[in-house]
């Protein structure tokens, strides 16, 4: 294969495991269907490359980053993952790049990153610290959707939430209904969000469930249907979406006029 694909995250069937040798055993894989040599074999954390497939249940790995490093054995019954990284480069381990600070990078974690990770371009990413800097490097840039597949949602997020409106402090008498809302954005195409009331009484924040005189607990806008015994009592939202980070608002906090 060339030295690069545009796979973060291709379908990897079955278990493996694998032998100080190198040899990856599989117990129902379909390695001549679903990778290729050159190809990235990741499980515990580590990343191998393939370097020969036998058999749908028999190829052979070495290490990712360092040629001839001893393998430790894997046990059988591991999951695992495959992509098609940049190979050559992380093989070689110039300048201290590693296979496994290597990420591929669509549109939307793109946009989603662009002031967190600092991604400037969509493709095959290498990421780095160097003292309090963190330095985010375009290996193999790619044009708009050459990067298929999600291998994670960690160091690049598919999404952006972004609170646009806080909850207000309400002030109201005795009895009356309240209500706090919120309203968020989300940056990347295809993201929902989703939101969770919370109430902090005087011992932290914790969850509020749909019961008494709340409701709407999981909407852009909590209901209270009566203030009675709860002034002082603050509320905020979180704002969460699958593929991003979860955003707390800020508290609002309710007060019962006299």
């Amino acid at each position: 294969m060339s030295a690069w694909g545009k796979a973060d995250s291709k379908t990897a069937s079955g278990t493996i495991a694998i032998g100080t040798d190198g040899a990856v055993t599989g117990t129902s894989t379909s390695f001549t269907t679903e990778t290729a040599v050159g190809d990235t074999l990741t499980t515990g954390g580590k990343d191998f490359r393939i370097t020969a497939i036998a058999s749908n249940t028999a190829c052979t790995v070495v290490d990712a980053d360092t040629a001839g490093a001893a393998i430790s054995a894997v046990s059988a019954g591991a999951s695992y993952t495959l992509s098609e990284k940049p190979g050559a480069i992380a093989f070689n381990s110039v300048g201290g790049y590693t296979s496994e600070t290597i990420f591929g990078v669509d549109e939307n974690e793109m946009a989603a990153n662009k002031n967190v990770e600092g991604a400037g371009h969509a493709g095959w990413v290498h990421v780095r610290t160097n003292g309090s800097r963190k330095i985010v490097e375009t290996l193999v840039a790619m044009s708009k959707n050459g990067i298929t597949g999600d291998a994670e949602d960690v160091v690049f997020e598919d999404y952006l939430i972004t609170i646009t409106t806080q909850p207000a402090d309400d002030t109201s008498a005795t009895g009356e209904a309240v209500q706090f809302s919120v309203v968020a954005a989300i940056t990347g195409t295809g993201g929902t969000l989703t939101y969770q009331w919370q109430e902090d009484s005087g011992s932290g924040f914790a969850n509020i469930t749909a019961a008494g005189v709340y409701s709407d607990v999981t909407t852009d806008t909590l209901s209270i249907s009566d203030n009675t015994g709860l002034d002082g009592n603050t509320y905020r939202c979180v704002v969460s979406a699958t593929g991003a980070d979860s955003v707390n608002s800020d508290a609002a906090t309710l007060t019962e006029a006299v």
